[in-house]
């Protein structure tokens, strides 16, 4: 177990790079909720058989890069990224996040429309193409106006609402929608609003924060919000930059690499339902997808990986990038310590070297591409 728990958290760090792409001003990019990570829970009725985790049947075939990728401009990409700025209101959603966090008491509203900032409570359905989808609904919701959590131009449509009303929000999935049947797709979405509350800072609370004023407990927060700020324009830059770089050059997919990345996904799924006990399918519809949608993600993760993989080796031997021995050590270290093994050596023995190794490889190219970039 503790190698399919080592196993499961690095595969799913580099799915997360893979196919999250940057986050504007913190806002997930969702169906209009918030993105649930597919989660096992206990199968209470497979008492009798035993679902067993599997390793992925297909081995990697040696092959040229060069029979499949012809770099583009890679160097020298343009850049020109809006500066994240941190207004007053999202110090207010951040407070108010907090109090919901720490179970404070709610204030209820009923005498006004919703504000930006309000939390809402919420019964929605989602409609594409004139279809309930799945995943796409909830009952009893709270949302915070303005944090950004539903998809661009969810909550927007909101504001000015009353109590009991009930709203029809039009939105249209990313183009980089991770859900790649959604991408770029119009939805409709019919919302109930149900209430409107919001959460008061008290003095009690601030002391216990160790904060004199809410000026001061502000002010902390506002250097925290602009940390994640850069954070986010980093890794919105690093996206751009590799999209850019992948969309210049002439890419031909080996088959062979795409099945291995399609088994990759599906193993990685397989084994973290057979930790509950559960079927891959059982564990995709209970989480609210259907397996038609999981294969679709499961082709885009394939494709993407790929695609990253040939993006690697192009770059790193025409740049001469390498990994030191010591680079892999640090990042060795920085994993085990985070799954709690007491030596590099032990977490070796769970996990693919191999894919530490191309995953930093990857990280010391996006640098150098960073870094070659210029501002437009």
């Amino acid at each position: 177990m503790k190698k399919i728990i080592a196993l499961m958290v690095l595969c799913l760090s580099i799915m997360l790079a893979v196919l999250g792409c940057g986050k504007d001003k913190g806002k997930d990019e969702e169906e209009g909720k918030q993105e649930e990570t597919l989660t096992p829970v206990e199968n209470e009725d497979n008492d009798t058989e035993t679902v067993e985790p599997m390793e992925n049947p297909i081995v990697k075939e040696d092959y040229d890069y060069n029979d499949y990728i012809k770099l583009g401009k890679y160097k020298g990409i343009e850049v020109k990224l809006e500066k994240l700025e941190v207004d007053e209101i999202d110090i207010d959603i951040a407070i108010q996040q907090y109090l919901i966090d720490h179970d404070a008491e709610p204030i209820e509203v009923t005498d006004r429309a919703v504000q930006l900032g309000d939390i809402v409570n919420i019964d929605f359905v989602g409609y594409h193409n004139g279809e309930p989808f799945e995943g796409g609904s909830a009952e009893d919701y709270d949302l915070i106006i303005g944090s950004g959590a539903f998809i661009e131009g969810f909550e927007d449509q909101l504001i000015g609402a009353n109590i009991n009303d009930e709203v029809e929000v039009n939105v249209v999935f990313p183009e980089d929608y991770p859900h790649a049947k959604m991408a770029g797709e119009p939805a409709l979405f019919k919302v109930k609003l149900n209430g409107i509350k919001y959460y008061e800072l008290t003095d009690d609370i601030l002391k216990s924060l160790d904060f004199e004023t809410e000026e001061a407990y502000r002010e902390s927060l506002r250097q925290e919000l602009e940390e994640n700020n850069q954070e986010l324009m980093e890794n919105k830059r690093a996206n751009y930059i590799y999209d850019a770089v992948v969309k210049a050059s002439e890419i031909t997919l080996p088959e062979n690499l795409v099945e291995y990345y399609l088994y990759d996904f599906k193993v990685f799924y397989h084994n973290y339902a057979a930790s509950a006990n559960m079927t891959l399918e059982n564990f995709v519809t209970m989480n609210g997808y259907s397996m038609e949608e999981f294969e679709a993600d499961q082709k885009d993760y394939a494709d993407r990986m790929a695609t990253r993989e040939l993006i690697i080796k192009a770059i790193s031997a025409a740049e001469g990038i390498e990994i030191t021995e010591d680079e892999f050590q640090d990042r060795v270290t920085e994993y085990a310590n985070e799954q709690g093994f007491e030596s590099n050596e032990e977490f070796l023995e769970y996990v693919n070297a191999d894919v530490i190794r191309e995953d930093l490889l990857y990280d010391k190219i996006i640098q150098f591409l960073i870094d070659e970039s210029v501002e437009a």
